[in-house]
């Protein structure tokens, strides 16, 4: 039950969001004439950031779900799964503390973003074939989900040009993203009922983990969504 509201809860966030679509907004711009928002649902860019944004959380969620009865089905006790996922939550919050601020000077964010994901990846391999090491796995599990969903968090800052287009693409990107999100440890569950294990739901999330550095390339380029309209 707990699990289901993961998906149900950002399912009837999106659905009460979803009638704004059919309307036109406009947003002035301070010394500018108006502008329109951009058509962030037609934006490659925009899909990009979504993107990045819930392949990256969804292995969040997933280690939020799963990560005990993952550890404690490869032989530790349920007190030394306890401590490995009390880790994987305090790990999360440091690179906020220490990387948001250089993230937004560098030129361009391809490397960060893939390589944030690249780390959550290592981790989920990493437990799978050496869960002795669990302890360094929810260090680095955390440090990679917590670093890459800040990042899809400042995209949307950094890839548009005004305060009308970001409340658009943030709008897009986390109603879907936490949606996709929601959906992983639904679909991990169901995968392990058919394996009978948690080889294959493993490897699925180290595989959505490197989807999500795929399209971390993409959404750290140096560019802006455009608008779909000026009004004059």
């Amino acid at each position: 039950m707990a699990l289901a509201m993961l998906f149900i809860a950002p399912l009837l966030a999106l659905l009460l969001w979803l009638p704004q679509l059919t309307k036109k907004h406009q947003l002035p711009a301070a010394g500018e004439n108006r502008t329109a928002i951009v058509a962030v649902w037609r934006s490659p860019l925009a899909w990009q950031v979504t993107l990045f944004m819930g392949l990256n959380a969804m292995p969040f969620y997933v280690a939020v779900g799963w990560l005990p009865a993952i550890l404690t089905d490869s032989g530790l006790s349920s007190a030394q799964a306890g401590e490995v996922h009390g880790i994987l939550q305090l790990t999360t919050a440091i690179p906020g503390l220490i990387l948001a601020a250089t993230l937004r000077r560098l030129n361009d964010q391809k490397l960060a973003a893939a390589g944030v994901s690249l780390v959550t990846a290592l981790s989920y391999i990493g437990i799978l074939y050496l869960p002795n090491l669990a302890m360094l796995w929810a260090a680095l599990l955390g440090f990679g989900s917590g670093a890459s969903m800040m990042l899809g968090l400042i995209f949307i800052g950094l890839r548009t040009k005004n305060a009308g287009d970001a409340a658009a693409l943030s709008g897009m990107a986390q109603s879907v993203g936490y949606l996709m999100a929601a959906m992983g440890p639904l679909l991990l569950g169901k995968v392990q009922e058919l394996f009978g294990g948690w080889t294959v739901p493993l490897l699925l999330t180290a595989a959505i983990a490197i989807a999500g550095a795929c399209t971390g390339i993409a959404a750290g380029r140096n560019a802006h969504l455009e608008p779909a309209l000026k009004l004059d």
